[in-house]
């Protein structure tokens, strides 16, 4: 499509005004930290410490507005010669049992922290060390001496990695996170601005509201391009973000940083995808705006895999760790403009009625009360509904008894609800642990946000506490994880027509807002039990060639693991400190929210790392003493506390071959073609996989 570009001279006669998406801040660029170990001070970033500015963008061409879903997987797999034919119905064929976990905001870095902290406490288990209380004397000092200079080296540096139960899966990738981006940036660029074709989403339900126009009075429309070359994708850059996640330019120590001078460490900071409309794109094929999910750039409905396969009598089923209808399971489920909008997405539950659904029930993020009592013995639903939730009086090991005799073929339909209202303290997470495996005594963090004479915020003291990471009398109530995934496997696999499973360890996201390792490590672990007890279901019921595993995440955050991690975390655990690795002087405050409401996005004097180095409260011995940071190298520690643009990673088994056909192709946003990126593939690819897998195209 035939794209033309606005002169600067026609800008003041826009209606909706067109885009210069500043950098964070005019003249922006990286600093390394404090003195200390990371190095002195000094500006760093592209060209000579100056983010690059973007083009004029926001799509001002006015040719007719395309139909809306012009394009969707089953086409993308046709246009790349990986399926020969259309079928003229998805129900044409069995198909594979196709199962997809998430885990949320699991980085490739995330990962890698994972895999090196399981492999620390196996080694010291196996050698008598008590991971809950440490060691002392002798068996101190031996454990001590084995991890004495263990860097992460020792492990792994790049690439697929190992130590998890996904990283033995078969096939490896990297995966783009690339987003639309309409009309102007929002303050401080955090994430990409969550507007659609109609406007900013949060100012009216889906599709109620006027197109947005351009100066000829006509409506926009989508510009492929990159939004520093004009138009309206947020695409990655290999040069300023690095080829790979694992890219060394994130590694090497703040003297000899970067090496290439083309890198930008303040790059993947700015414009990042949220988990709504990113889990979107897993779910239906499709990209769509921040907050918005199983609905186009122009708000209209776009139906999801698991719609897709409850309309091909297979079942369809989410599980998580946070509430049901929270961004990444209600992707699969509802169609909304806005992720906030607790009607519509209550509404998209009762539409689509998955078969089984998982999670807890809180706020507005779950099936509404109404609902939720139709399905109590005696309602209107209760015949196609068992509405299972947390009670004092039910153990874990007997919670999922009613489903023995409950068959999916039967029309037989699964809502099982822990915390919100079934919980004595209200919890929107399911139960997670620590380093230690616990689920007492973790670092709880709420800083206290400083201001001047004039109330702006000027920096941020920590003020921590020790609590628990779930009330220890209701454990006995709740399975685990790992046993919430089995009992959707054997009741989803009586299905005869197959089923879709999505699975969100949603915990590793919250912990990493927090900046908070501790729990991070804790949620990896979980996902590495999620991961093992589906491959067990798999090799017991067919195997890859009737089922297909894949385990991505939905984005990044901004995590750099130090080179003595893995010694870090062994020597927290042996003095029975494992609760440290989250240091006593962590803040949960975000950094840059703060450094934003404070105006700092607009304060050149300062690159943005030297801003969030002003809001975190990690000291250089905190930095060292866990061996990690977030946020970019020289911010302070825990000078972060969002997401990030990087690509992510996905590990899959089943697929046949159908991912490694799509790396680096591109893929059409409303009709009009998106660059691949070399060497990845992106989150739409990996959609027309899984509908390749469970459809049998």
């Amino acid at each position: 499509m035939f794209t033309q570009q606005i002169p600067p001279d026609n800008l003041e006669q826009m209606k909706f005004s067109a885009i210069i998406v500043h950098a964070l801040f005019a003249g922006a660029g990286a600093t390394s930290t404090r003195s200390g170990g990371l190095g002195k001070r000094r500006k760093l970033g592209a060209k000579g410490g100056k983010t690059q500015k973007p083009e004029i963008s926001g799509g001002w061409n006015t040719s007719p507005v395309p139909i809306a879903g012009i394009d969707n997987s089953v086409r993308l797999l046709k246009r790349e010669g990986i399926i020969d034919a259309i079928p003229s119905s998805l129900c044409e064929n069995q198909g594979k049992n196709v199962i997809l976990v998430i885990g949320d905001g699991m980085g490739w870095e995330m990962i890698r922290a994972g895999a090196v902290a399981k492999q620390v406490v196996s080694e010291l288990k196996s050698m008598g060390v008590d991971i809950s209380t440490g060691a002392s004397g002798a068996l101190a000092a031996q454990a001590k001496a084995a991890f004495a200079g263990r860097t992460l080296s020792d492990y792994y540096t790049e690439g697929k990695g190992s130590g998890l139960s996904f990283q033995e899966l078969s096939e490896f990738h990297v995966v783009t996170t690339s987003i639309p981006f309409i009309g102007e940036p929002n303050d401080g660029n955090h994430y990409g601005p969550a507007r659609s074709f109609i406007g900013d989403v949060g100012n009216h339900e889906n599709g109620m509201g006027e197109l947005i126009l351009g100066p000829d009075g006509k409506p926009l429309v989508f510009d492929p391009r990159d939004i520093f070359k004009g138009g309206n994708m947020v695409l990655w850059d290999d040069v300023r973000g690095g080829t790979h996640p694992w890219d060394a330019n994130y590694f090497v120590e703040m003297n000899d940083y970067p090496t290439d001078p083309g890198f930008d460490p303040e790059f993947i900071l700015q414009h990042a995808i949220d988990s709504a409309n990113s889990a979107s794109s897993y779910a239906n094929g499709h990209k769509t705006g921040v907050n918005m999910m199983g609905v186009d750039l122009y708000e209209q409905p776009l139906r999801s895999i698991l719609q897709e396969a409850m309309t091909c009598d297979k079942a369809g089923g989410v599980m998580t760790s946070v509430p049901i209808l929270h961004a990444t399971p209600a992707a699969f489920i509802t169609h909304t403009n806005n992720r906030n909008n607790g009607h519509q997405l209550q509404d998209g539950y009762r539409e689509t009625k998955p078969t089984f659904a998982l999670g807890t029930c809180a706020s507005r993020y779950q099936p509404s009360d109404d609902l939720k009592q139709a399905m109590e013995p005696g309602g209107h639903l209760s015949s196609e509904f068992t509405f299972l939730h947390q009670d004092p009086a039910v153990l874990a090991e007997d919670f999922f008894t009613p489903l023995e005799n409950l068959d999916p073929d039967d029309g037989k339909k699964v809502l099982a609800c822990f915390g919100g209202e079934y919980s004595s303290n209200g919890n929107d997470n399911l139960p997670y642990r620590g380093l230690d495996g616990g689920y007492t005594e973790r670092w709880c963090s709420k800083g206290i946000v400083g201001k001047d004479e004039d109330d702006v915020a000027i920096g941020v003291t920590p003020n921590s506490t020790i609590c628990d990471h779930w009330p220890k009398e209701e454990l006995k109530n709740i399975p685990k994880m790992h046993e919430n995934t089995k009992a959707a496997l054997d009741f989803l696999g009586k299905d005869d027509d197959g089923f879709f499973l999505m699975i969100e360890q949603g915990d590793i996201d919250w912990a990493a807002h927090a900046n908070h390792m501790d729990d991070l490590l804790g949620a990896m672990f979980d996902i590495d039990d999620v991961v093992q007890e589906v491959k067990d279901w798999i090799a017991a019921n067919g195997g890859y060639e009737k089922n297909a595993l894949y385990v991505t995440a939905d984005h990044d955050h901004y995590l750099t693991l130090l080179s003595h991690f893995p010694e870090a975390v062994a020597n927290l655990i042996i003095d029975g400190k494992a609760k440290d690795i989250t240091p006593e002087n962590n803040s949960n405050v975000n950094a840059w929210s703060a450094a934003v409401g404070a105006g700092r996005h607009e304060d050149d004097s300062q690159s943005q790392t030297e801003h969030l180095e002003d809001f975190s409260t990690w000291t250089e011995e905190d930095i060292q003493r866990v061996a990690h940071f977030f946020g970019p190298r020289g911010s302070g520690g825990n000078g972060w506390g969002s997401h990030s643009s990087r690509p992510v990673v996905i590990y899959s088994e089943g697929d046949d071959g159908c991912l490694e056909a799509l790396v680096g192709k591109g893929y059409r946003v409303l009709g009009t073609e998106v660059a691949g990126s070399p060497g990845k593939i992106d989150q739409v690819h990996v959609n027309a996989c899984m509908m390749k897998q469970l459809f049998a195209l």
